[in-house]
């Protein structure tokens, strides 16, 4: 019997979608990384005879029910869930979990933080935080989450059963991974290099990248995607060494590459020597490559994952950042990493099993671990995205940019109202779910009253009959009282006529003599 499980995916990794659908339809969530720990989670259970399905990111409560006959289990791989942005998602997917009667889990979630861990910006949305880990809790053994920063934001909260379980995209390989670092970093060596779009920084190591080695910028996010579609400029650029503008030599000379499938990218940075960045995801898919990494860590998200899979990283503000690649390469040291991978791949193994579910990593899957393997090789994934407007005539690409703009700034609108009507509903269900539990709680009141009611209906039925009965019993006294006064009237009319005879003769007898 086939087992069915629905999962938190925009799409499986094996649905190939070409570059504009998967623009037009954020099959990437608006960033590439979701595609590598949505190929690890999807991987890890694919089971043999299970079938994983893709969400598309659609969720709320009125799926519950379809899913709950449709599915045998659902599995909730998150990131950085907990920041503001994702308030109406993750107020959405409490509704939903609420309301689910199969097993669920949530595979890891992230709060996304200052570097301090200072969680002022998301007291706004506590409610939200607390009402999702209770809907968690009340289907899983635990809060399972990326690292220690978010446990301690949730312990803020009151919330003490978490488990740290890191990112199941480390998960991708099994507890055998390791990365192998070689002593040397060779100059014109092939590496790749990533940016934090929203705040840039490291200008001097990318200049270094492009000066001394053959580097590939790697950008995972639906904005360079754009700009690599249509040329158009989303990014307010304020350092020209790096690469968010179409007029940089990583666009003009297409050695950008834009990945919209897990697995190619991997691949790719499998063949490179070298690679850091500012993402997450973007080093972690270079260590699931074997290919030593350094993250450069600016927020919790990534300082808890690379603190806590022992991945090699510098804080931002904190530690010296180095001005050459080389400097750079340095530290990366895995020997923490590969020390500690199979005891942190066991320690999400065992929360999978904590919660009743298996993985293809477990005892008697190997069958389907290589089924699923050969199913990923003999898959014709899309190439990496490059530049597509190169040949263009200079007037085309502008018209083009503009256009693009135009569509971009006309979805952000829906995009906005949609989150707005979204947000309307959410608390209009929210509104009828509660009306729904005092009308549950108003005829459970009732039905433990009805005895009661019940009881005084027959005492009033009783006080009735003996009403009625006294209403008889006083009709037939005030008939009997009747014909009583009518007895006396008739008896005090005789005795007023008895009364009356000896006057009358007196009065006769009193004549009579004076007649004499």
């Amino acid at each position: 019997m086939t087992t069915r499980y629905l999962m938190r995916l925009g799409k499986t990794p094996f649905d190939v979608v070409d570059p504009f659908l998967t623009l037009e339809r954020n099959l990437l969530g608006t960033n590439s990384g979701n595609l590598v720990y949505g190929a690890a989670a999807h991987k890890l259970f694919s089971t043999a005879d299970t079938v994983v399905d893709a969400n598309r990111y659609r969720i709320n409560a009125g799926m519950a029910a379809q899913v709950n006959d449709e599915y045998d289990g659902f599995i909730l791989p998150l990131a950085n869930a907990f920041r503001p942005e994702f308030e109406g998602q993750l107020l959405r997917t409490a509704q939903f979990l609420e309301r689910l009667t199969i097993p669920f889990l949530l595979l890891s979630c992230g709060a996304q933080l200052p570097l301090d861990g200072d969680p002022t910006a998301l007291k706004a949305m506590e409610p939200t935080v607390k009402r999702f880990a209770r809907a968690v809790l009340n289907g899983s053994s635990a809060l399972s989450v990326r690292g220690e920063m978010t446990a301690d934001y949730l312990a803020s909260l009151g919330f003490r059963d978490v488990v740290v379980v890191g990112c199941p995209s480390l998960a991708l390989h099994g507890p055998g991974h390791r990365v192998e670092v070689p002593q040397a970093l060779r100059p014109g060596a092939p590496i790749a290099y990533n940016l934090e779009t929203k705040d840039p920084f490291g200008g001097d190591l990318v200049e270094d990248a492009e000066a001394r080695y053959r580097a590939t910028y790697i950008p995972q996010e639906h904005g360079t995607l754009e700009l690599m579609l249509w040329a158009s400029e989303p990014y307010a650029a304020t350092d020209p060494r790096l690469p968010l503008e179409r007029t940089h030599p990583q666009f003009t000379a297409a050695r950008a590459e834009l990945f919209i499938d897990a697995y190619p990218w991997i691949d790719r940075l499998s063949g490179m020597d070298f690679s850091f960045g500012a993402r997450a995801h973007g080093n972690i898919a270079a260590v699931l490559a074997g290919t030593p990494a350094v993250m450069l860590a600016h927020d919790s998200r990534t300082l808890e994952l690379a603190r806590y899979h022992g991945i090699p990283s510098l804080v931002r503000g904190t530690d010296p950042e180095p001005g050459t690649v080389q400097e750079l390469y340095a530290h990366a040291d895995f020997t923490e990493f590969n020390r500690g991978h199979a005891e942190r791949f066991e320690a999400l193994s065992r929360f999978v099993h904590d919660n009743g579910f298996t993985h293809i990593y477990d005892a008697g899957q190997e069958a389907a671990l290589a089924d699923y393997e050969q199913r990923v090789a003999s898959t014709d994934f899309q190439p990496a995205v490059r530049p597509t407007w190169l040949a263009d005539p200079p007037a085309t690409v502008q018209r083009h940019a503009v256009l693009q703009d135009r569509e971009v700034r006309r979805k952000k609108e829906q995009a906005e109202l949609r989150r707005t009507a979204s947000a309307r509903a959410a608390k209009n269900d929210d509104r009828l779910s509660e009306m729904g539990r005092r009308l549950d709680a108003a005829e459970k009141g009732l039905a433990a009253a009805r005895p009661r009611i019940e009881a005084a209906e027959r005492r009033a039925a009783a006080a009735e009959e003996r009403a009625l009965a006294a209403e008889r019993r006083l009709a037939t006294a005030e008939r009997t009282l009747t014909k009583v006064a009518r007895q006396a009237g008739d008896a005090f009319h005789r005795a007023e006529r008895a009364v009356r005879i000896p006057t009358r003769f007196r009065d006769a007898v009193s004549r009579g003599r004076r007649e004499r």
